[in-house]
């Protein structure tokens, strides 16, 4: 048995003989199966050695089998077939049996805070596949229809699953030019605000304070806005402050990483609500396979938070 199986010729022989018959052609084996056509012809040489004869008759100007080698093609062609139904119906079976976990998120959230993470989380939980879905806006079916669900919004004690990651936490930020420019110390003041570029969303959400009524929170009263710049998504926003257009509005959670890397510097003052923040919502919460998922947010948001 032990000398049948050493005579079995490779598996890459067998399919470079089938697919050049199939084909009729030895450059077309090698671009269906990824190869170059010198590779094809030696892996047929190969598997003619180990039969003992010619399976191809290479005279024409088309490849042809002989007699020998069609009717090995007759043979063989089924059996790869089936071989290869067979390694695809273990990987289609070892993908399903690998949980997936869908995981909806504000954009900002999801490409701020949650993206830059999703290898410490992947590594946390090796036995789960996750699926990040960015969402704009609170109502969005996905919100409600993902296994986990990132929002900003109230808090509401009435909501069943509800959990409170990062309370709201604003303060301006700008690149560290733009504050050595216009001689910013730690805390912006009254004319200050007057004095530079805003950067705000162009989108008036309820939900999320704007330079007005951050301005009111933090006891500098009503602002002119004239001169502010708006852009579409908070990402974005954020970047045109670390490329020096401005003052931004950051919520302590998406600002981080740019802080840390000395790409923003905070400044003061800040205004919290303890109402408002970055909620997680499952109607899983007691999954012996989501619990633990819950739990890595919370502990990685207390963790960045401290």
């Amino acid at each position: 048995m032990k000398d049948n199986h050493r005579n079995l010729p490779a598996l890459k022989a067998l399919m470079a003989f089938e697919a050049a018959v199939r084909l009729g052609s030895m450059t077309a084996a090698a671009k269906e199966t990824g190869t170059t056509q010198p590779a094809i012809s030696q892996q047929i040489r190969s598997l003619e050695d180990t039969v003992g004869g010619a399976l191809l008759d290479r005279s024409g100007n088309r490849l042809r089998p002989t007699p020998t080698g069609k009717r090995l093609h007759e043979e063989l062609s089924p059996v790869l077939t089936h071989l290869h139904a067979a390694l695809e119906r273990a990987r289609v079976g070892l993908t399903q049996q690998v949980p997936l976990i869908t995981i909806a998120a504000n954009f900002g959230f999801s490409h701020l805070w949650l993206l830059p993470r999703l290898h410490v989380l992947q590594s946390a939980f090796p036995d789960v596949r996750f699926q990040v879905l960015p969402v704009d806006t609170l109502d969005a079916a996905l919100l409600h229809e993902a296994d986990l669900s990132i929002s900003f919004d109230q808090r509401n004690s009435g909501r069943e699953g509800e959990i409170m990651l990062a309370p709201e936490c604003v303060f301006p930020v700008c690149s560290p030019g733009f504050a050595q420019l216009h001689a910013l110390g730690n805390e912006v003041t009254e004319p200050d605000l007057r004095a530079v570029a805003l950067l705000h969303m162009d989108e008036r959400n309820p939900r999320w304070l704007d330079w007005a009524r951050w301005s009111d929170l933090a006891g500098f009263g009503e602002l002119n806005e004239q001169t502010s710049f708006t852009f579409n998504n908070y990402p974005l926003l954020l970047n045109a402050a670390i490329q020096g257009h401005g003052l931004v509005l950051a919520w302590g959670a998406l600002a981080e990483q740019a802080i840390q890397d000395g790409l923003l510097v905070p400044l003061g003052p800040i205004v919290t609500r303890e109402d408002h923040g970055y909620l997680l919502r499952t109607r899983h919460r007691n999954n012996a396979l989501i619990a633990p998922i819950v739990e890595w947010f919370k502990s990685t948001m207390n963790s960045t938070q401290a």
